[in-house]
């Protein structure tokens, strides 16, 4: 009789805990996401101003000067995205030096970070990433040898004809990321100096790609046109 009675008082003190403990909140509450829009790790900063340029520089380096021409469309006044081109110099060697340094192209996308544009010295941090190409080995002596010879017409095929000292030539993958100091000498037109590594990448590099250059040039455009708030009245 007596066990059976502790028995009652156990269980019932059992299930009278089991109740409490059901009852009760849990410590860990999930809240209810009430956020209207996604929060991010990096907010973009709104567009403010915008502007374009055209650019023409000089690079000195390992094969000889390069001339480059390009196009930026500016962000705020401190991001620049555009495209440029670079090419060696046109040569006037004899076709039978095969030693002279082969001509080269570079074509890429652009971006330059200028974190104070509006000072008037001020440093500027280009990339360009691209194809290298180089010029086809023997091009010269082989082009001068095939262009003392009559052509076919366009019914005869082949590559007869073309002045693309590229086409056959190496390729690789260019990555140039450089330090300007630039100067504002009017509110349209800048011109700066500094120095860039091209680094090349691939299968078909050749030790020519990769340089070391100095480069100085001008840049003409509208760099900061202020955009009207769309609640401007």
């Amino acid at each position: 009789m007596k066990h059976s009675i502790r028995l009652i008082l156990l269980l019932f003190i059992g299930f009278h805990s089991v109740s409490q403990a059901f009852g009760q909140e849990t410590v860990f509450k999930i809240k209810k996401d009430t956020t209207s829009s996604m929060k991010t790790l990096f907010k973009p900063h709104k567009l403010t101003s915008i502007g374009v340029s055209f650019q023409s520089q000089m690079l000195f380096g390992k094969g000889g000067p390069e001339r480059s021409m390009g196009f930026q469309v500016h962000l705020n006044n401190k991001l620049s995205l555009g495209i440029a081109s670079f090419n060696s110099n046109p040569r006037n060697d004899d076709p039978n030096r095969f030693a002279d340094e082969p001509r080269r192209r570079f074509n890429a996308l652009t971006m330059e970070i200028t974190p104070m544009a509006n000072k008037v010295f001020h440093l500027s941090f280009p990339l360009a990433i691209g194809r290298i190409q180089e010029e086809a080995p023997l091009y010269n002596y082989t082009h001068s040898y095939m262009s003392s010879m009559p052509q076919p017409g366009p019914g005869f095929g082949g590559n007869w004809g073309r002045n693309d000292p590229y086409g056959n030539g190496p390729r690789a993958l260019g990555v140039q990321p450089g330090i300007n100091l630039e100067v504002n000498l009017f509110k349209y037109v800048k011109v700066f100096g500094g120095a860039n590594y091209r680094f090349a990448f691939g299968e078909e590099k050749t030790h020519g790609m990769a340089k070391a250059a100095g480069t100085i040039g001008v840049k003409v455009g509208v760099f900061d046109k202020r955009i009207r708030s769309a609640n401007a009245h």
